[in-house]
């Protein structure tokens, strides 16, 4: 399928977009092993665990810069190749534009691949570790799964739970408070107790050394019922679901997305706007890859010193646009102005059409509008 031009473009390719990937990994290692220096001395880590630290870290960042990597990549080589004319000559060869570029192309879409593999589970993991385990470490527990004063409303079943402290690693649930609502909002009863366990098997919640006051529509205790152990069937909230409240959506993976959409499905629009939003956000942001190809790859192929200078600008700028937009239309989906699968879709598949359209002003020797 490849021939000799097609491993030539290739190998020129490469060369550059490795310095360029493998430049941005060194140079982020460094500055945030001297910011984070002191904090590894303080909480005596080990070689061993710092290792571990950066490259949990490893897959995010090949995510977020594998693009840039991609556009420093063209920029240099098809600027290179077009001032010593090596373009023309396969244009002179019978080759197309497009099929000049196929090569760049499949390669786009091996690497969009492998970003979506990352960015499926390995590269939110990343981004949680960066943002939370030293904290964790200095704290000895973890900041999803061990919760203090922690609030979770079932508004679907109009029950409201406040949990002094939730542990769901090991379902854990001590210091809790439970009120009732009717379809009005007017509290039925409260529950207090010491902790509370749930069965896995029945669903079946069990409270320990409490009480319930049952009240009437103006707020007045009408009769209390102390216990050292009460059985409560008919309850849908699992431990897992009570601290799902607390995650956040951009630290999530795909399974752990679809999981808390299907449990929390009885939630507000508004509520599931930024989760909605992250799991079309997972397979929408790798694409970004081969838009950058399609976008960068015309402008760079020009025929002047003139025309590359503008290609290069125009380059850097379309990239620009593409990542604000798409920051942009991501917050207006988890903002619930828009739809997510809008928010996260249409900034990539706009720039991609661009991109197309760049490349058949250049494939039919048209004039690109700003490089004149």
């Amino acid at each position: 399928m490849f021939g000799i031009f097609d491993r030539y473009l290739l190998r020129n390719f490469l060369v550059p977009f490795f310095y360029a990937l493998f430049g941005m990994l060194g140079i982020w290692l460094v500055y945030d092993m001297g910011v984070q220096g002191p904090t590894f001395v303080e909480l005596h880590l080990s070689a061993r665990v710092i290792a571990l630290y950066y490259l949990a870290q490893v897959p995010y960042m090949l995510v977020l810069w594998m693009p840039l990597a991609v556009l420093l990549g063209l920029l240099y080589v098809l600027t290179r190749m077009s001032r010593r004319n090596e373009i023309v000559s396969m244009l002179g060869a019978g080759r197309s534009i497009p099929r000049v570029l196929l090569p760049l192309v499949v390669f786009g879409l091996i690497l969009t691949g492998i970003c979506t593999y990352l960015n499926y589970d390995l590269a939110p993991r990343g981004y949680y570790v960066m943002n939370n385990m030293m904290d964790e470490v200095s704290k000895g527990h973890s900041k999803i799964t061990y919760l203090d004063e922690h609030i979770f409303v079932n508004r679907k079943e109009h029950r409201i739970w406040f949990i002094q402290l939730l542990d769901t690693r090991i379902a854990e649930v001590k210091g809790i408070e439970i009120t009732q609502q009717d379809a009005k909002e007017n509290i039925q009863w409260v529950a207090y107790a010491h902790s509370a366990s749930r069965d896995p098997a029945t669903g079946a919640w069990t409270l320990y050394d409490g009480k319930i006051s049952y009240m009437d529509p103006d707020g007045n205790i009408t009769n209390e019922d102390f216990f050292d152990q009460k059985e409560i069937t008919g309850w849908t909230e699992t431990i897992w679901q009570l601290g799902s409240s607390a995650l956040k959506g951009r630290m999530m993976t795909v399974p752990e997305l679809q999981h808390y959409l299907r449990v929390n499905s009885d939630f507000p629009k508004s509520t599931l706007a930024e989760y909605e939003t992250q799991f079309w956000y997972r397979f929408s942001l790798p694409v970004n890859v081969l838009v950058v190809i399609f976008l960068a790859s015309p402008l760079c192929v020009v025929f002047s010193r003139r025309g590359s200078l503008g290609g290069i600008a125009g380059g850097l700028f379309l990239f620009i646009a593409l990542f604000a937009f798409g920051n942009l239309f991501t917050a207006l989906g988890q903002g619930s102005r828009i739809s997510p699968i809008l928010a996260a879709w249409v900034p990539g598949l706009g720039f991609l059409l661009i991109g197309l359209f760049l490349v058949y002003l250049r494939s039919t020797n048209r004039s690109i509008p700003f490089l004149g």
